[in-house]
């Protein structure tokens, strides 16, 4: 299979983070022979809206020039969903994501209310209320041995989010009409299994279970690269 045959994959991270989230996982699918982009949401470090992230990927897309794989993480399911019923997406791949249905929001979807250990100012919301509380939630989603020094230095290059892009509801449902994968983190200490599963089901997703934390390209790049590489294949060209 050539790179000619192969659809674009667009990584779309979650809340708080940035592209370079994926950076191990890119390197690798490029190094065979993927087109890959990982794009930072307006949303991240400001007060932006979901449905702008939403914009953001749908330009993307449209740079794209051809068939699109779309990869979600956690709260970027949210504006993959909105975006994702563009006629270039062949695929969208949930990975211990928010595949929310019209009408909902990812507060909606936790019950209508923030959890407590999340911190809001401006219009703008932190994972944990302090750098102990962020610290502590990455480290209880840490595989066992990894050293607490990993989780401080994952906590301090986390932003603040923007409320708005929490709150807003969506309105276009990507799944409903789009082939869906849900990847679904047996071991996930910031989504709880459970919930992907409610989700999962509910999108008619074929469904992954891996024995990972939230963030799998982290833990094991080279194993979600395989597993990527296979969902994203074009059944035409698969050998």
């Amino acid at each position: 299979m050539t790179a000619n045959n192969r659809p674009r994959i667009i990584l779309v991270h979650g809340a708080w983070v940035g592209s370079w989230e994926f950076d191990p996982l890119v390197q690798i699918l490029r190094e065979r022979g993927w087109q890959v982009d990982a794009l930072d949401l307006p949303s991240t470090g400001s007060t932006e809206s979901m449905l702008q992230d939403a914009a953001a990927i749908t330009a993307a897309i449209d740079r794209a020039g051809g068939p699109v794989v779309l990869v979600g993480h956690s709260y970027g399911g949210v504006p993959v969903t909105e975006a994702g019923d563009h006629p270039a997406v062949e695929r969208i791949v949930y990975v211990a994501a928010f595949a929310l249905d019209a009408g909902e929001s990812v507060i909606t979807s936790m019950g209508g209310a923030l959890p407590g250990v999340w911190g809001i100012s401006d219009d703008q919301l932190t994972m944990g209320r302090s750098r102990e509380e962020r610290v502590a939630m990455i480290a209880a989603d840490m595989p066992p041995g990894v050293p607490r020094e990993a989780s401080e230095q994952l906590a301090d290059l986390f932003r603040p989010q923007s409320l708005a892009s929490f709150s807003d509801q969506v309105s276009h449902v990507a799944w409903r009409v789009k082939h869906a994968t849900y990847v679904l983190t047996e071991n996930d200490g910031v989504v709880p299994p459970a919930f992907q599963e409610s989700l999962a089901v509910r999108s008619s997703a074929e469904i992954v279970r891996i024995p990972h934390g939230h963030a799998p390209f982290q833990e094991d790049p080279a194993g979600f690269a395989d597993l990527l590489e296979r969902v994203a294949t074009p059944a035409s060209v698969a050998t």
